[in-house]
């Protein structure tokens, strides 16, 4: 079993998109938004390599995994700390080439 470590960018970006998706859609959409981001954490505690580098522009030390439509994480392994890092949340309707640079 792997310890996941969230950046607080990382953090933060998914409060935004709570925020906006209880704003857009009610409260069930909010709480299935966390409901799917705990349950991609928890997939990644088991399987990290589940992830993977499809994405354009995303740097190769990368992985990534889909939790929610459009919503990405962004993350690396450390195999000697049996730890996931994620870095970042991404949306791949958004042009985030530059930001993950």
């Amino acid at each position: 079993m792997y310890n996941v470590i969230v950046s607080s960018e990382a953090e933060d970006i998914l409060t935004q998109y709570t925020i906006a998706c209880n704003t857009d859609n009610g409260p069930d959409c909010a709480r299935r938004l966390v409901a799917s981001y705990e349950k991609g954490i928890s997939l990644l505690e088991f399987s990290p390599m589940r992830g993977c580098a499809r994405l354009k522009y995303v740097p190769k030390k990368y992985r990534v995994t889909n939790f929610w439509p459009h919503l990405w994480f962004v993350y690396q392994i450390s195999e000697n700390e049996k730890t996931v890092y994620i870095d970042y949340i991404i949306d791949d309707r958004q042009n985030y080439g530059a930001f993950l640079s």
